[in-house]
């Protein structure tokens, strides 16, 4: 085996360490953001609501690529249990992470269940027991602040309807799908 090959390996795996960093960085850059922004403000742009385990959840609509029926997966051996399996999507390997079951609820367990697929690379669908609507400019009520999963996996809260409603940060579900896929 060549040089070439086998520096090959490790230098994607270096990149992707990088990669992982520089998500990681943008993550805590936008957190920061979010506290700069300030309860009350308008966040711009447009956010999917989506219904997980009896609650609600708003994912940054600039992410989602693509809102499908849910599909068969193929378990990934070793994953964890959120991890539901990979799939094609447009040809393309695919993992579904169920967001209730990583969130700490219970999995999505009915046949009506809709997968958000993220622009993001790997491609990762979230499976999700409902897809309500889009919500404009939601109003921020409050940033993740604290420790623990749901400071790691949330942007902060906007209020909808009269309801304060957590905003997903999908670049850490990403993460988290490529490290255990």
């Amino acid at each position: 085996m060549s040089s070439a090959a086998t520096a090959e390996p490790g230098a994607s795996r270096s990149a992707i360490l990088e990669a992982l960093r520089a998500n990681e960085r943008e993550h805590l850059r936008l957190r920061a953001g979010l506290v700069a922004f300030g309860p009350g403000q308008r966040l711009p742009g447009s956010y999917l609501l989506v219904g997980i385990d009896g609650g609600r959840v708003l994912l940054p609509g600039a992410r989602v690529a693509e809102v499908a029926l849910r599909v068969a997966f193929e378990p990934v051996p070793g994953g964890p249990a959120w991890l539901r399996g990979s799939f094609l999507w447009r040809g393309r390997p695919a993992l579904a992470a169920d967001l209730g079951a990583r969130l700490g609820g219970a999995a999505c367990s009915a046949r009506d269940a809709m997968l958000v697929v993220l622009d993001g690379e790997p491609t990762v669908a979230l499976l999700v027991d409902q897809v309500h609507r889009l919500v404009e400019h939601p109003l921020l009520a409050d940033s993740a602040e604290g420790a623990g999963l749901a400071a790691r996996l949330f942007l902060g809260s906007c209020s909808v309807e009269a309801e304060t409603i957590p905003l997903l940060a999908p670049e850490v579900l990403e993460r988290d799908a490529r490290e255990a896929g």
